[in-house]
C-alpha cells in the first residue's frame, strides 16, 4: 500500500517561493569598493522574476545551459535561482581554470550564455572566438573592466549590458514539476584528463539544502548572517547560499575583494554568525581579527584541503571558536 501525503515534488522554486513570502525583510549585503550594497529578498526576488523574463527574451532554449563567471555577489544569486527556477540549468565557470579548461567546459556543457562581471572580462574575452555553442555574453558592470571593441568579440556573439535587459524584461513565474530535472552543473579538475561535469538535481540540491540547516551539521537558520566565502563556483558555494535563502538568513556576499582585511571587516561589521571558507583564507583573515568583536560568529566552516591543527588552534584563542573542518566532494551535491 502506498501513501498520498506530501507528494509535491522537491524543487529548487520552493526554495525561492519560500524565501520571498516570509522573509522580504531580510538582507544581502554584497561588498562593493564604494562600500556595502544592500537589498532585500523582496526586491531580489523581483529582479530575480524579471532575470527570468530575460532568459526568455534572449531566445534559450527550454534546457539551456546558463553560464556564469562571476564573483559572490547578489546578481550571482539571482542567477543561482533564476536558471534552475525557469527549467533551465545553471553552470558555474570556475574563474581559476586553464584557458583550455574554460573552452573545453563551456564547448562540453554546449552553454548558450554566459552572464560574467565586467571585472573578469579580460579573462573570458580572448576566449569567446573557442566557445561553439554561446550566443550571448551578458555584462555584469562591478565598476571595473569593459568588453573592447571588435576583434575582440566574434561574429554571432551579442553582448549586453545586465541592468538594461533587466529593467527591459518583463517578470515571469516559475514553475519546475519534475525533481530529477537537471538545475547546475559544476566540472570537476580533479581528476586526470579533462574536467569531469556533475549535473546536480533540483531533488538533490532540496535535500542538500535541508541538511545544511540540520542542528548537527552547519544548522543554518533566520537567525544568521551568513558570509560565503567560498566562491559560488566551488560546488555551489557548499550548499550555502541555497540554504541561506531557505532558511531566511541575511547573506552577506564578499565580491572581488577577498583580502584578509576586507573579510575581517565584513565579519565584525555586519555581525556574521557563519563564515566559509578554505584554509588559505582564514590564514589571512586571521591576525586582521586581533583585537576586534568577533561575539556574533557561531561557526567558521572550512573545506577544500585539511585544516591544520595550529590554524584552528589559533582561532579557537582568537574568538573562542575552532575551525570547523568540512568534508565533500563536487560529486556529491556538493
Amino acid at each position: 500500500m502506498q501513501g498520498s501525503m506530501q507528494v509535491t515534488a522537491l524543487t529548487i522554486n520552493h526554495i525561492f517561493e519560500r524565501a520571498e513570502r516570509f522573509f522580504g525583510h531580510k538582507h544581502v549585503t554584497t561588498a562593493q569598493p564604494s562600500g556595502p550594497e544592500r537589498i532585500t529578498y523582496r526586491d531580489w526576488a523581483e529582479r530575480t522574476h524579471r532575470l527570468g523574463g530575460v532568459l526568455d527574451t534572449l531566445g534559450l532554449s527550454d534546457d539551456a545551459r546558463v553560464a556564469t563567471f562571476a564573483w559572490n555577489t547578489s546578481r550571482h544569486l539571482e542567477l543561482y535561482f533564476a536558471a534552475p527556477c525557469s527549467g533551465r540549468v545553471l553552470h558555474t565557470l570556475n574563474l581559476r581554470l586553464f584557458p583550455e579548461q574554460l573552452t573545453y567546459i563551456v564547448n562540453h556543457a554546449e552553454d548558450e550564455v554566459i552572464f560574467a562581471d565586467s571585472s573578469l572580462l579580460g579573462l573570458l574575452q580572448p576566449l569567446l572566438a573557442s566557445f561553439e555553442t554561446v550566443r550571448h555574453v551578458v555584462v555584469m558592470q562591478d565598476g571595473r573592466g569593459a568588453v573592447a571593441d571588435d576583434p575582440g568579440v566574434p561574429d554571432g556573439i551579442e553582448v549586453h549590458d545586465y541592468e538594461e535587459l533587466l529593467a527591459a524584461a518583463d517578470p515571469v513565474e516559475f514553475a519546475v514539476d519534475d525533481e530529477q530535472r537537471a538545475a547546475s552543473m559544476c566540472y570537476t579538475s580533479g581528476t586526470t584528463g579533462n574536467p569531469k561535469g556533475v549535473v546536480y538535481t533540483h531533488r538533490s540540491t532540496f535535500l542538500h539544502t535541508m541538511a545544511a540547516m540540520m542542528a548537527d551539521s552547519i544548522g543554518v537558520n533566520e537567525r544568521d548572517c551568513v558570509l560565503p566565502v567560498v566562491p559560488m563556483f566551488h560546488a555551489n558555494a557548499w550548499g550555502l547560499a541555497h540554504a541561506s535563502v531557505a532558511a531566511g538568513a541575511d547573506l552577506v556576499m564578499p565580491g572581488p575583494d577577498l583580502s584578509g582585511k576586507a573579510l575581517a571587516d565584513l565579519i565584525v561589521d555586519e555581525r556574521v554568525t557563519i563564515a566559509a571558507g578554505v584554509p588559505t583564507i582564514w590564514m589571512q583573515v586571521l591576525p586582521e581579527l586581533e583585537g576586534r568583536d568577533t561575539s556574533s560568529l557561531r561557526a567558521i566552516p572550512c573545506g577544500g584541503s585539511a585544516v591544520p591543527k595550529a590554524l584552528s588552534e589559533a582561532y579557537r584563542e582568537s574568538t573562542g571558536l575552532p575551525i570547523l573542518q568540512a568534508w565533500g566532494m563536487t560529486e556529491t551535491s556538493p
